[in-house]
């Protein structure tokens, strides 16, 4: 008889602590994509393609937010993850950042490439996407050389 008690209980508390997660995460999380865009050049077509491919769903107003990021908790990592990202660099944001500001955040981009520190292993292994290719990286550089910009990927 205690056992069935005590299996209720804890039924009920995972109950009680999936609707008080459920609600704290509505609380915490704020909108998931602000309105705004940046439909305009940021390096070149080609470049740009690859930069939305690898870069826009973190940073950017163009996350695209899959299933189970609507999973309490889960949802609270993964936009407390993007809204760290855009506040590093949002792209969304790009014709209101200074000429020699955006030099310095394309430099900071390829250098995170070429360290092979951006896009992060964990957004990888769930967004095979996300990857760079050889070509990719060939694109990358063509257009940093026309920049004036150094990018040695490895």
């Amino acid at each position: 008889m205690m056992n069935k008690r005590i299996i209720l209980i804890l039924i009920g508390v995972l109950i009680l602590a999936c609707i008080g997660s459920y609600f704290v995460s509505k609380i915490l999380v704020s909108e998931r994509n602000p309105p705004q865009r940046y439909s305009g050049i940021i390096i070149g077509n080609e470049a740009d393609k690859i930069l939305n491919r690898v870069c826009f769903n973190c940073h950017s107003n163009e996350t695209r937010w899959p299933w189970y990021t609507s999973l309490p908790m889960i949802n609270i990592l993964i936009s407390s993850d993007v809204g760290d990202a855009r506040d590093r660099l949002n792209f969304s944001n790009w014709d209101s950042i200074p000429k020699d500001k955006r030099d310095l955040y394309i430099n900071m981009v390829f250098d995170k490439i070429e360290h092979n520190e951006m896009p992060p292993m964990i957004y990888k292994l769930g967004h095979p996407e996300a990857k760079i290719n050889q070509e990719d990286l060939k694109i990358l550089k063509t257009t940093a050389s026309s920049l004036g910009i150094s990018f040695t990927p490895n």
